[in-house]
């Protein structure tokens, strides 16, 4: 965790708030927070027109969605018959052949 980064993350003035906490304070601050995101969740849920617009992002990247798990349907059921056919890996490289790394055959000297 980059501290520096959480820092620049605080409010204003925050820091400067809870430096001299002690250790229950700390605590209780915790609890502020957690009850604070738990408070924000809930509006957003709440919120008509964020989630009529989540719908609207749901309806426009369906078809693409559904482009895109058919080609991968498509790509699952070709992997699979080469499988059954026991072609799959043949004419790749070693570099290229991502599912298995088969030892190299060792040439014996006569």
């Amino acid at each position: 965790m980059d501290i520096k980064k959480v820092i620049a993350k605080l409010p204003t003035g925050y820091l400067d708030e809870v430096i001299t906490m002690n250790g229950e304070g700390l605590r209780s601050e915790i609890i502020r927070a957690e009850t604070a995101i738990r408070e924000v969740m809930k509006e957003q849920a709440a919120d008509e027109k964020l989630q009529g617009a989540k719908e609207l992002v749901k309806d426009f990247v369906g078809g693409y969605n559904d482009a895109k798990k058919a080609q991968r349907a498509k790509i699952e059921y070709l992997l699979h018959m080469l499988e059954e056919r026991g072609e799959l890996g043949i004419g790749l490289s070693e570099d290229e052949d991502f599912g298995s790394k088969k030892p190299a055959k060792k040439s014996r000297a006569a």
